[in-house]
């Protein structure tokens, strides 16, 4: 299975991305080639939820079987409705937005270790700034591709269930991809 993810900026996110991505097929029983989306490069989410965007990509590579947006809701749930929409126009594409941001699912794999309890950095409108980057800061080896990220990461082979559990929008997810992949036209 080849696999697209889309984030709304590859430079840090990919770090976070493709390790979250083969762990959750992994766990559907696929061997997938995940790529994540460098060109073109997107800007922010605006541009990653632009369905123009969305549409010219999707032609780009017709080769790829699954296409996924993983990008940040940043306290924006109306960001869902143009999620949907997306979801709509193409077969085989998901979107996923993170509550609040992608590094909160890096933390899941860190929470017995972290200072603050799980539900304030989930409430947390700016986990990146208030918890990743001191989390980072202070634990991440400075020349750690990512800017630590890759690092923090290595932590998800131990601790995927915990993230899972952790982050309900990736549980989600993995349910939703388990019946796409399960379903007779997804298989054609």
């Amino acid at each position: 299975m080849k696999v697209l993810v889309i984030p709304e900026d590859p430079s840090l996110d990919q770090y976070i991305l493709k390790p979250i991505v083969e762990r959750l097929l992994a766990d559907l029983g696929k061997h997938a080639r995940v790529q994540i989306l460098s060109r073109p490069r997107l800007r922010g989410v605006d541009q990653a939820l632009d369905a123009d965007t969305i549409a010219d990509i999707v032609r780009t590579y017709p080769m790829v079987d699954l296409f996924l947006i993983l990008v940040d809701r940043d306290g924006h749930p109306k960001r869902q409705d143009r999620a949907t929409a997306l979801e709509s126009a193409h077969h085989g594409l998901f979107v996923c937005l993170a509550i609040e941001e992608l590094e909160v699912w890096m933390l899941a794999a860190h929470r017995d270790s972290l200072s603050a309890p799980w539900s304030e950095i989930r409430r947390e409108p700016h986990p990146k700034e208030r918890y990743a980057h001191p989390f980072l800061a202070e634990r991440a080896p400075k020349l750690d591709p990512g800017q630590g990220r890759a690092w923090a990461m290595r932590a998800l082979a131990g601790k995927w269930q915990g993230v899972l559990s952790a982050c309900e929008e990736l549980e989600t997810l993995k349910h939703r991809l388990h019946a796409w992949i399960q379903s007779p036209r997804e298989r054609a």
